[in-house]
């Protein structure tokens, strides 16, 4: 198989096209509106395209067996080819001079659990490929493509400070998310809001938000996560702010301006400390130099000044907690800080407030992008930075994290089968759900983060299609209070039928892919031994699944409601989207397997606290069991 020698280039376009095009959307749409309308669909759908690609080229280069290089020192494109797990590979000139080499000095294993990795690389305008050693925390396999575009220097703390962009299986498995939600939203945009004041600062600021968004995840460092972190903010508030469903839109927009800038400044002031203490603001350097100390503190602090722990197995393990536990007790502020920036975003309880109000100020797709996309860069931020870098920083945390995700969740949940229209319930469900995620980071187990992450993506399809769903029923009947609609089950079939798959799945009923997430994120809490909160969440499952399944009594079922005799089913051009979602939602839960083989392997080769007792061959054999 050969690999893609343009997939560094795709990395960097795909942000590239929807940063540089949304000048001249919002110039082009002062004349012509639907020019900029079709002009962001084509940015957003090249975008989605390439990062559909790179996913790919991730996903079948687990297997490469040959690839094209360029290689500096003769200046020319060679035909690499590999055997596998020898220190062998076979190079052919692709130009004159003829020549071929034995390259004796690398290792390949073609598969994403061994120690050797291969990545295109975009630098400095030159494309190489390259393949070397990939160390994650622990040496470890992980395949990324990397785009790093620039290296500079802080003046102010003399630290390494690398530009670039890295796609591995965290960012590529967001950003496919990210991506394609709004590449559809885009094309929604453009036959459902024909009304639009200054569509071209609308179209402008959306291909500013997904930008912002596909940025974050791609960053390879926290000063850079941190600068398309704000990137998101600007557009965000412009979209709530101009183009409100009501009055209240500017104040609206001006408090989740003010939340967010709040757990921005908390999470910067994170980010430098972090980068402080460790050296580097690089996210896999910072793993590296964080795994060095706990091994030095393990070995050469608590070694020498008691070795007697060492000769027995729960020696062994109190040496590993309190190694935890310094650590913890060193980094506990930055992380902590960093964590209530993200917590914000993710709308964790207490630092909700903000969410309710604005997805529902906000047009129906714009609200869409905020709960299926952008609280999952959060999300994502905490796996990236906390979970996969700095994991024995959040053992002391636990505790209380696993008590905020449950409040979230409970409360979320409760909230939720409370309200009297369709876009509030989802507002507080999304709310709910990010408690669940927060849950299985707090446990900080194989299992518990893995499930997190599975389910940053089940959420966000599974929201989607409620809100692809709640649009459809606002542009039919002008109204999403419960009390006018009822009864639609008849007249529309299949939404009915897409919105109770998606419901079922967010409420973890087999075999959709809520299920499977969900039960991931169960099995790590019962590994981590918290019984007490696993039960609580188990019981806030049951919350989830109330508040749909009367929402769906509600909407679809019972006797028809008057004023509803004329409703039909919406043409397959409307609903399309939604059904493609749909299918994901129940593939995915059949095959865990197709989401799990991008991000699983990374996060078995981070050092989780049950590092003893054979955790590690459990690990393995989970991982193995989830490529078959």
């Amino acid at each position: 198989m050969i690999l893609d020698v343009s997939a560094g280039y795709e990395l960097v376009t795909s942000v590239a096209v929807l940063i540089a095009l949304s000048p001249i959307v919002y110039l082009i749409g002062k004349k012509w509106g639907k020019a900029a309308a079709w002009l962001s669909v084509a940015a957003a759908a090249v975008s989605a395209i390439l990062v559909i690609h790179v996913s790919y080229t991730l996903l079948t280069s687990y297997n490469l067996l040959a690839s094209i290089s360029f290689d500096v020192a003769s200046k020319n494109y060679q035909l690499v080819i590999y055997v596998p797990f020898q220190e062998l590979a076979l190079r052919i000139n692709l130009f004159p001079p003829w020549e071929a080499s034995l390259d004796t000095s690398m290792v390949y294993f073609p598969n994403p659990f061994d120690r050797s990795v291969v990545y295109p690389a975009f630098h400095l305008f030159q494309y190489r490929l390259v393949l070397r050693p990939y160390y994650n925390v622990i040496p470890q396999p992980a395949f990324r493509i990397e785009a790093p575009m620039a290296v500079s220097m802080n003046p102010l703390l003399l630290l390494p400070l690398d530009a670039g962009l890295v796609a591995d299986g965290l960012s590529a498995s967001v950003a496919m998310l990210i991506s394609g939600l709004g590449a559809l939203v885009v094309f929604y945009c453009t036959t459902h809001m024909d009304d639009l004041k200054q569509p071209g600062t609308f179209y402008a600021s959306l291909l500013l938000f997904i930008g912002g968004m596909l940025g974050v995840v791609f960053s390879t460092n926290i000063i850079e996560f941190f600068l398309f972190w704000e990137l998101m903010l600007i557009p965000t508030y412009i979209l709530v702010a101009y183009y409100g469903l009501t009055e209240k839109r500017g104040a609206t927009a001006l408090k989740y301006f003010l939340w967010t800038t709040f757990g921005s400044a908390f999470m910067l002031v994170g980010m430098l400390m972090t980068g402080i203490n460790l050296g580097t603001f690089n996210m896999q350097e910072m793993g590296v130099i964080l795994n060095a100390y706990q091994n030095f503190i393990y070995s050469s602090v608590l070694g020498n000044f008691a070795p007697w722990l060492a000769s027995t197995v729960l020696g062994q393990q109190v040496q590993l907690w309190l190694t935890l536990a310094i650590i913890g007790v060193v980094m506990a502020l930055p992380v902590a800080l960093i964590l209530v920036g993200f917590a914000v975003k993710m709308a964790i309880f207490p630092l909700h407030t903000w969410l309710p109000d604005t997805y529902m100020e906000a047009p129906m797709p714009v609200t869409l992008l905020l709960s299926a996309a952008m609280t999952k860069t959060a999300a994502y931020g905490i796996a990236r930075i906390v979970s996969l870098y700095l994991a024995p920083s959040v053992s002391t945390m636990t505790i209380g994290l696993g008590i905020l995700a449950i409040v979230t969740a409970f409360y979320g949940g409760i909230m939720a089968l409370t309200q009297k229209n369709l876009k509030a319930m989802l507002a507080y469900s999304s709310m709910s759900q990010m408690g669940y995620i927060l849950f299985g980071y707090a446990m900080t187990t194989f299992f518990s983060v893995t499930g997190s992450f599975f389910h940053i993506i089940n959420h966000g399809i599974c929201i989607a299609t409620w809100f692809m769903i709640a649009g459809l029923l606002l542009k039919q009947f002008g109204t999403l209070d419960f009390e006018k609609l009822g009864g639609l089950a008849g007249k529309m079939p299949l939404t009915a039928t897409l919105a109770v798959i998606s419901g079922l799945s967010l409420a973890g009923i087999p075999p959709l892919s809520g299920f499977a997430s969900e039960w991931m994120i169960f099995v790590g809490g019962a590994v981590a031994n918290q019984y007490l909160f696993l039960g609580l969440m188990v019981l806030a499952t049951a919350v989830t699944l109330a508040y749909y399944l009367w929402a769906i009594r509600r909407i679809f079922f019972g006797p028809l409601k008057p004023g509803l005799e004329n409703a039909r089913e919406f043409p397959l051009r409307y609903t399309v989207p939604a059904i493609i979602l749909v299918v994901f939602t129940v593939i995915l839960g059949i095959a865990p397997n197709m989401a799990t083989q991008f991000f699983a392997p990374l996060f078995g080769a981070t050092p989780f606290l049950p590092t003893i007792y054979g955790w590690e061959q459990i690990t393995y054999l989970l991982a193995a069991l989830m490529m078959m």
